[in-house]
């Protein structure tokens, strides 16, 4: 009776439950709480990027401190919580040597790329004068190109998850009280188990966490099955997966009454370590929302870099409601010819569909859409990277926008040569993969600094300019 009563209130004034959802849809904006000061979009791109890339040394330098007689100097340092992020610089330079002996075989090639993007960094600031002001090297005080004095008022690290790392996902958690974030960082791909989940394309039909926003969400949402399992999967004997175990770290930090008015949420990690980002952010996101317990501020921000497709249909509409509620901001990062992120396009029930006439016919005849369905997009504000070469005539960057249904999905042009199943990042086993390696992407993300810097462009003003145009 009182369910009626309400309905009937609603339809005096013209408005019933469906027309005020439509119209709350209608007037959503990309906007963001504007009592933040974020970042330019090329000093956002650079510094998450750096962290993207800096978890997979911090890791390795994990497993050789847990190891006995260990070659690493100080090695109980590295593995004290909380840590500050100048000693971990610090460390890796100092054991530079002892990573590339244990690790710098072609079966690390991701995280020997990753040391390589490090190590020029920190080259290239040892030959700049004291007062340099790079973004990333403020947590290192320069006394001579030799020397470094670590200052403890650098970001720091409170948690971080690598107790399997060769079968379980890995993250960092830490915070910056300089640039007031509160950032989670995952590692890519790296060993035989982080390849097996990239290679699990079928589509895992989860709850959509966002059904409680907009009762027009779909009721569930299709993910990378490989992703899921790495995340969301409850643990042994039913205990915790990985997202809340994450979430209870990034809340305690949240309780501080300072952070939770002041600090924002980043989230990012490059490869696989971009994809578990991406399906992080949208639950956050939502939980924030949804959940009159979460005390996290939003927006949430993703940062990814190099990530391959996450979802179908679905999880792209649920994200892009989220974006548009100004709860959840994602700048995608790619580099032109990186395979990784063109893949995977479908999945393995439309490849079997297309093995099997018969078998594509009862697929369609079941549901006419089967094929949308059963394809992957991506998401958020994409910023694609190319090399500055002569002769090349095209831009040596792209902006986009990835989050609209009818958005195209870029095909790889190398798609005869690249197997969906990955097993290594070698170049045999995946053409063109040069261009999926960190250094290479701190290298083009460098070649367009000035451009993005002149044209003083944000992730806010782009959510306004490229997403918006797409309602």
């Amino acid at each position: 009776m009182f369910e009626n009563a309400c309905q009937g209130v609603a339809q005096m004034f013209g408005k019933d439950k469906t027309t005020q959802e439509k119209e709350q849809s209608d007037t959503a904006t990309f906007t963001f709480d504007s009592n933040y000061v974020y970042p330019s979009l090329y000093d956002e791109a650079d510094s998450m990027l750096q962290v993207a890339l800096l978890i997979y040394s911090i890791t390795d330098l994990r497993i050789l401190a847990k190891r006995e007689n260990t070659k690493l100097k100080d090695p109980e340092r590295i593995l004290s919580l909380p840590l500050s992020f100048g000693t971990c610089l610090q460390m890796i330079q100092e054991n530079v040597d002892v990573i590339k002996e244990e690790f710098g075989d072609d079966d690390h090639a991701m995280t020997m790329s990753a040391l390589q993007s490090i190590q020029q960094r920190y080259d290239s600031a040892a030959l700049s004068s004291s007062t340099n002001k790079s973004q990333w090297w403020n947590p290192l005080k320069q006394g001579g190109s030799e020397s470094i004095e670590v200052q403890q008022v650098a970001p720091t690290l409170v948690a971080y998850g690598d107790e399997k790392p060769d079968s379980e996902l890995v993250y960092a958690v830490g915070f910056d009280p300089i640039k007031k974030r509160v950032t989670v960082a995952f590692r890519g791909s790296v060993t035989p188990s982080d390849f097996l989940t990239d290679a699990c394309i079928s589509l895992n039909h989860q709850p959509n966490p966002v059904k409680d926003v907009e009762e027009s969400q779909s009721d569930t949402i299709g993910l990378h099955h490989g992703f899921y399992e790495y995340l969301l999967k409850p643990g042994t004997k039913g205990g915790e997966n990985k997202y809340t175990e994450i979430m209870r770290h990034v809340a305690t930090l949240f309780e501080d009454p300072e952070k939770q008015k002041d600090y924002k949420l980043y989230v990012t990690g490059h490869s696989l370590g971009g994809a578990l980002a991406t399906l992080f952010s949208l639950h956050a996101a939502a939980s924030a929302l949804t959940d009159s317990s979460n005390n996290i501020p939003t927006p949430v921000t993703c940062v990814s870099v190099a990530s391959p497709r996450v979802g179908e249909s679905t999880f792209q509409s649920a994200f892009r409601l989220l974006e548009e509620r100004g709860a959840l901001r994602h700048l995608r990062i790619a580099n032109d010819k990186d395979p990784v992120t063109l893949m995977p396009k479908s999945s393995g029930k439309k490849i079997w569909s297309m093995l099997s006439p018969v078998s594509y016919l009862a697929f369609k005849a079941a549901d006419k859409d089967f094929e949308d369905k059963e394809t992957y997009r991506h998401t958020g504000i994409k910023l694609k990277l190319r090399k500055r070469e002569e002769g090349n005539t095209k831009e040596p960057y792209e902006i986009g926008y990835s989050g609209a249904a009818k958005a195209k999905e870029e095909e790889n042009p190398e798609k005869s040569k690249v197997s969906s199943k990955i097993f290594s990042f070698k170049e045999n086993d995946i053409p063109g993969v040069v261009f999926h390696f960190g250094n290479t992407y701190c290298e083009h993300l460098v070649g367009v600094k000035d451009e993005l810097t002149n044209m003083g462009l944000s992730l806010n003003e782009l959510y306004k300019e490229k997403a918006l145009a797409t309602k």
